[in-house]
């Protein structure tokens, strides 16, 4: 994979997203803040890589130009997240009303990519039950500790390999780039 050499792991801990905890993120929000932090996760995150790294991805991509130099691609934790953020989008409809992607196909779509990612990536870490003097009972915690892929390293890497211009989409370039096997 392009991205290989941004690989690096980390033990994070998730947050509960639950307002009784005060563990909460921006990204439950539905504010201008809230969509911008989105926004910063997937945006410009499409990029080009070169001939003979296209040559060795197992699926054939698109070429960036006639030269045929350069080919496009992009990793897919950006696709989930977009995904991810159209799903949310559709919670709010009165505030996203007129957005594209929020219609039934793409999210439904959406929510088998996102079902195909998770299970592809199986994160086995552990979460506990505990008692919890709120509710007088025992409740699962989810704020617990994960081993992570080190998001904010793949995402520099995405953005330092990132396409400045855009293809016209409209114009087929023949292309007889042959996959390696």
């Amino acid at each position: 994979a392009p991205a290989h050499e941004a690989l690096d792991f980390e033990v994070k801990v998730f947050t509960t997203g639950l307002p009784h905890n005060n563990d909460t993120s921006i990204y439950q929000e539905f504010t201008d803040e809230g969509d911008q932090a989105w926004g910063a996760l997937y945006n410009h995150t499409i990029f080009k890589i070169p001939r003979e790294q296209a040559r060795l991805l197992p699926n054939r991509t698109y070429p960036w130009s006639q030269e045929k130099k350069y080919y496009i691609a992009h990793l897919d934790i950006f696709h989930q997240l977009h995904c991810l953020h159209s799903i949310r989008n559709s919670l709010m409809p009165g505030r996203y009303a007129g957005m594209e992607g929020l219609d039934l196909v793409h999210l439904s779509h959406c929510v088998d990519s996102i079902r195909q990612s998770l299970m592809c990536n199986a994160d086995i870490s552990v979460n506990v039950w505990q008692w919890s003097k709120t509710f007088q009972s025992v409740v699962g915690r989810a704020n617990t500790a994960h081993s992570c892929r080190n998001f904010d390293k793949i995402l520099e890497w995405s953005l330092d390999h990132r396409l400045h211009e855009w293809i016209d989409e409209t114009v087929f370039i023949a292309d007889d780039l042959e996959i390696h096997s």
